[in-house]
């Protein structure tokens, strides 16, 4: 229980770190062009540990699509919703990544599970603010709101939405 504890701290010191410094900064330093296909699949594979021990069928995009962006803080919003997608999806059930090419690149990240109740839908990206509010599942409320921080940083938007039991 004491090593749980002190695991659990040093993830929240370190989200918290992250979000600081997001928080903090104005620009976007270190943009480049990058495979932004790429970059989901690696991101996969460092929750691989996540998904394999609920058996969770990923389903990532095959076509390569490219970006100009700080593929540094992607990988964190990649990271964290990944994350969150294994985490709140059912023993056995699915989670798929896609990638569309318009006028913007759009990347929707589904799972399914119990749905996002629907007061929470316009504050689950607010600071330590948790859905799961028994605190049953990981996490302390950091994550969503680094991701809402970082996609602001590149101009972007995000949203989610809940339908018959699927979360995007």
């Amino acid at each position: 229980a004491i090593e749980e504890e002190s695991v659990r701290l040093s993830q929240l010191a370190t989200n918290v770190l992250n979000l600081t410094k997001v928080e903090n900064q104005n620009i976007l330093t270190d943009v480049k062009q990058f495979n932004l296909s790429e970059q989901l699949r690696t991101s996969a594979l460092l929750l691989e540990s996540k998904w394999t021990k609920k058996h969770i069928d990923l389903i990532l995009p095959m076509d390569e699509f490219f970006v100009r962006a700080s593929e540094e803080l992607l990988k964190q919003v990649w990271l964290n919703l990944l994350d969150n997608a294994v985490k709140f999806s059912s023993d056995y059930g699915t989670v798929e990544v896609q990638i569309k090419d318009s006028q913007d690149v759009s990347v929707s990240i589904s799972n399914y599970g119990d749905a996002i109740p629907k007061e929470s839908m316009d504050i689950i990206f607010n600071k330590f603010y948790q859905v799961d509010e028994s605190h049953s599942t990981e996490g302390n409320g950091v994550g969503l709101a680094v991701v809402k921080k970082i996609v602001d940083l590149h101009d972007g938007e995000i949203t989610v939405n809940c339908k018959a039991g699927k979360t995007t």
